[in-house]
């Protein structure tokens, strides 16, 4: 699914940010490894991934960009399904 610059801006606008900023639920504290700094990865990925779709479609980014967010969109989704 590719999405609309609205349906980015509508998801964006209403996910909760503080939560994945320093101090927030889901931020690894300093010094964080492994299993922990990985439990935070997807809480985040889920914001921004349909800004990494928006952008991987985006025609005015480079085709090598595109494949890059595109092959970062592949890996993350294993990790976080």
């Amino acid at each position: 699914m590719n999405p609309t610059f609205e349906e980015v801006d509508k998801h964006i606008q209403g996910a909760d940010l503080t939560a994945i900023q320093p101090g927030g639920k889901h931020h690894p504290a300093a010094g964080a490894t492994g299993a922990v700094a990985l439990a935070s990865i997807c809480p985040a990925y889920k914001v921004v991934r349909p800004f990494l779709l928006l952008a991987s479609n985006t025609p005015v980014l480079p085709q090598r960009w595109r494949d890059a967010i595109k092959a970062f969109i592949g890996v993350v989704d294993v990790i976080c399904p």
